[in-house]
């Protein structure tokens, strides 16, 4: 499994597999959650070793956030995360709110 969101519920504990996270994530064009929006092709839901990096390009996709000059970051409980570090190193827990911030360009 990558370490990008899912449309099929894969839950940790008790199953085998990884434990995994449901998010929601507030941008500048709306909420991605596991209900909104409602065509959304993804939803965030990730196993707890992915990359912050990922929930971002995954929330800009949904949205259709294209500015490549853009400067994107993600933010929880008030602190900046970085890119490279994991939903687990920020103890993201299960109904989660995220927040996209976008820099520059055109939100």
């Amino acid at each position: 499994m990558s370490d990008t969101a899912t449309t099929e519920s894969v839950r940790g504990g008790g199953q085998g597999g990884p434990p995994t996270v449901r998010i929601s994530v507030q941008t500048p064009r709306g909420v991605w959650s596991m209900t909104q929006p409602a065509g959304a092709p993804i939803r965030p839901e990730y196993e707890i070793a992915t990359k912050v990096e990922s929930v971002i390009a995954d929330a800009r996709s949904v949205f259709g956030f294209v500015e490549n000059d853009s400067k994107y970051t993600l933010h929880f409980a008030g602190a900046n995360l970085e890119p490279q570090r994991t939903l687990a190193s920020y103890q993201i827990k299960d109904g989660s709110t995220l927040v996209l911030s976008v820099q520059g360009g055109n939100a």
